[in-house]
């Protein structure tokens, strides 16, 4: 294809009309000539010029190949202004010379231009079109579109757009900066829910140290100092954390045993701490500390005053011999017992011997030197059988009532315990001590009766006992003050007796130097070789102890 300018056009068109040869047409629009057997048709229309040239062999005419009708045209004729352009191009179909041209830029051949982005008109497929006035920052994009969140461009009322609807970057969804507090995890942030507990307000986990308390957290000094009053751990100091708080606590091993060096009140046990402690069988007895009162805890008897545990609680035993059977080490001494548990009988105190013959005694009687402390004891037999006198501490005036007596002689035997009077100053002698076996007690309201009865001294003189009113020695019991035991006429032990022997009543004891006792001692050896207290053949013994077991 050929362009050419419009005046050239009309040049060319010229020379074609006039190398024919032929007369000139007057139809309009359509102009022919034939010359040597050839015939030429050109044709113009009103938007351009076009010619066709057809050419036949011979003498015979032949239509154009496009089926047009040949027309001539003037070329003043055409609408074609100067500087219009006018494009040349051979007819595919005829062969022929097709003139085509456009005015004011317009397509010739198509009308009106095609409609695009930006030529000010909402043409389809746009959302927009305000034409030089389209930006991306506007409110019509370049792209024709209606400026909106997530379209990749800031535009008024946003304060980001990535052009994305993730929410986990810089710009969320809505278009806003990603900040903390937004509910979206945003870059840096390791958390953002204002409803999470576990969410700081600067977005991050809570973690023990980061000085904010948190759920979970009692406290955050923001240390890992376990000497002041918030640990390491977040949690407020207390006892029994295992940590030491300076100036609060004398230790800490953080256990609940009591047992051990320190207690759960981060102090060493004491006797006083109020809490089971130590070594203690209850709370603050037993153990190193006081005994405990019947009824509390024990481990063992000592653990209790009574000095007896029974099943691990501190009761009262019924007699030494019992206390002694729990408690194989229990010392001699004061005790208190129960002589028939939940009977009748008070409890009452007791003198224990626990050392000789395998301990367990129970003492009963006791007689003194001085004729006060055992007048008491001058008795019938209704009060001997019913009634204690004194208390079972040394150097007193003691029995226990009668009818007590059988029950404590479980094992059949009896014991003297004598401390025989020096004759100088008075005092008295190691103790001696006399062991009877197989003695049975029969004891009702009206007699008494010891039977059976081994020993190597004559502890008793007669299996009945004698009172100031009955028995087979009352007349001898009556005019010596002898203390109720099992005379006959006279005795060989005497609680106490009088008569040609002493001014006033007075224990004595026919054999305590010549027969030794249970360790086989005399009354030498545990004198001294000092001179004692004799009358008539009696030693005279400033205490004299009757136990049974």
């Amino acid at each position: 294809m050929v362009r050419v300018g419009v005046d050239r056009v009309f040049g060319l068109a010229l020379a074609f009309a006039g190398g024919c040869g032929g007369s000139e047409g007057t139809s309009e629009g359509t102009a022919g000539s034939t010359s040597a057997g050839t015939t030429t048709a050109s044709t113009a229309s009103s938007t351009g010029m076009a010619m066709t040239d057809g050419s036949t062999s011979g003498n015979s005419a032949t239509e154009p190949t496009t089926g047009a009708t040949p027309t001539t045209q003037d070329p003043s004729s055409m609408t074609a202004e100067p500087g219009d352009t006018l494009d040349m191009m051979t007819d595919p179909g005829t062969g022929g010379v097709m003139m085509t041209g456009s005015s004011g830029g317009e397509d010739a051949t198509t009308g009106e231009p095609e409609p695009f982005c930006g030529d000010g008109e909402v043409d389809p497929g746009e959302g927009c079109d305000d034409g030089p006035a389209n930006d991306d920052t506007g409110a019509c994009t370049t792209a024709c579109q209606p400026a909106a969140c997530g379209d990749g461009f800031q535009q008024a009322g946003e304060e980001c757009d990535d052009g994305n609807a993730v929410s986990e970057d810089a710009c969320v969804f809505d278009c806003k900066v990603n900040f903390c507090g937004d509910g979206f995890v945003g870059p840096g942030e390791a958390c953002d829910d204002p409803l999470d507990l576990l969410c700081t307000d600067t977005c991050a986990l809570a973690t023990c140290g980061d000085g904010k308390t948190q759920p979970g957290e009692q406290c955050d000094d923001a240390n890992a100092d376990d000497t002041d009053d918030c640990l390491a751990t977040c949690l407020l100091a207390s006892c029994g954390d295992g940590a030491l708080q300076a100036g609060v606590e004398v230790c800490d091993d953080g256990d609940a045993d009591d047992t051990d060096e320190c207690t759960t009140l981060c102090e060493p046990p004491t006797c006083e701490d109020a809490i089971k402690s130590g070594n203690e069988s209850d709370v603050d007895c037993g153990g190193s500390c006081t005994a405990c009162e019947a009824g509390a805890a024990c481990v063992q008897s000592k653990d209790c005053a009574s000095k007896y545990c029974e099943a691990g609680t501190c009761a009262l035993a019924a007699s030494c011999l019992e206390i002694r059977m729990a408690w194989p080490m229990a010392p001699s001494g004061p005790y208190t017992v129960d002589f028939d548990g939940d009977g009748p009988e008070p409890e009452a105190p007791v003198e224990c011997e626990m050392s000789t013959d395998g301990g367990g005694w129970t003492l009963v009687q006791r007689t003194v030197w001085d004729p006060a402390k055992t007048a008491a004891l001058f008795t019938g037999y209704a009060d001997w059988y019913a009634k204690t006198v004194g208390t079972p501490v040394p150097g007193e005036g003691y029995r226990l009532a009668g009818r007590l007596w059988g029950g404590l002689n479980v094992k059949k035997r009896h014991m003297l315990v004598h401390r025989v009077r020096k004759a100088g100053d008075g005092s008295s002698c190691a103790p001696l001590y006399y062991v009877g076996s197989e003695g049975t007690l029969t004891i009702d309201d009206s007699n008494a009766t010891l039977t059976g009865l081994l020993a190597t001294v004559n502890m008793v003189n007669n299996t009945l006992l004698s009172t100031k009113d009955s028995g087979p020695s009352t007349n001898c019991v009556n005019a010596n003050g002898g203390a109720p035991w099992f005379y006959s006429s006279c005795c060989s032990t005497c609680p106490t007796f009088a008569g040609s022997y002493w001014a006033q009543p007075h224990p004595m004891a026919s054999y305590t130097a010549s027969a030794p006792d249970q360790y086989a001692a005399k009354q030498a050896d545990v004198c001294n070789g000092d001179a004692v207290m004799v009358s008539q053949g009696y030693s005279g013994i400033n205490d004299m102890a009757y136990y049974i077991r």
